[in-house]
């Protein structure tokens, strides 16, 4: 993991204005790294159904001692993606209530294709084969979580160092500038 080393300045009449360090951290951070990551999470939900498709929104911390951002689900949609990308589902038998019959397309065990894998990838088309069929209780198989924010986290880690790293430069940069004056 690459680190960013900083080197203070260690003369008494320099005093840096490290504001200027976070200021320019957060505007990297508006400007250029939270739209580029809510992009990515939007492409992971664009084909989905629009009902169970969630929003992103992106928060920002930024202290002395760290810089973090925090994407994160919202909307009607946001319980499919916790499930769907944080927890998973066990198997559980899934009984009709209202109606007598549940009714889905089904071709036995194995005939829903899942459109992601839990690695990460998108390799199916997310859609059943056979026929209706008709069932009084299932047994749903469950499913592993995909662990979307992690793959994300893992694609998008080479730019945000860069990003970082060029934004604490300028930061360093202005600090000096307004220190020399």
């Amino acid at each position: 993991m690459p680190r960013i080393y900083v080197k203070t300045i260690r003369s008494r009449s320099l005093r840096p204005d490290w504001s200027k360090v976070k200021r320019e951290v957060g505007a990297e951070m508006d400007s250029r790294i939270k739209p580029d990551l809510l992009s990515y999470f939007q492409r992971i939900v664009a084909d989905w159904d629009p009902d169970d498709k969630p929003a992103f929104r992106a928060r920002k911390r930024i202290t002395d001692k760290e810089a973090s951002l925090y994407v994160y689900p919202t909307g009607p949609g946001k319980i499919i993606w916790l499930l769907v990308s944080i927890t998973g589902a066990k198997p559980h038998p899934i009984v009709a209530k209202v109606k007598r019959w549940l009714a889905f397309i089904w071709g036995g065990p194995g005939s829903y294709k899942h459109r992601t894998t839990a690695s990460g990838g998108y390799k199916g088309p997310g859609e059943p084969s056979g026929e209706w069929r008709h069932f009084k209780r299932v047994q749903h198989p469950g499913f592993k979580a995909r662990n979307f924010e992690k793959h994300v986290a893992r694609w998008y880690r080479p730019k945000f160092y860069k990003y970082m790293e060029n934004a604490f430069r300028r930061g360093i940069r202005r600090a000096k500038a307004s220190a020399r004056r």
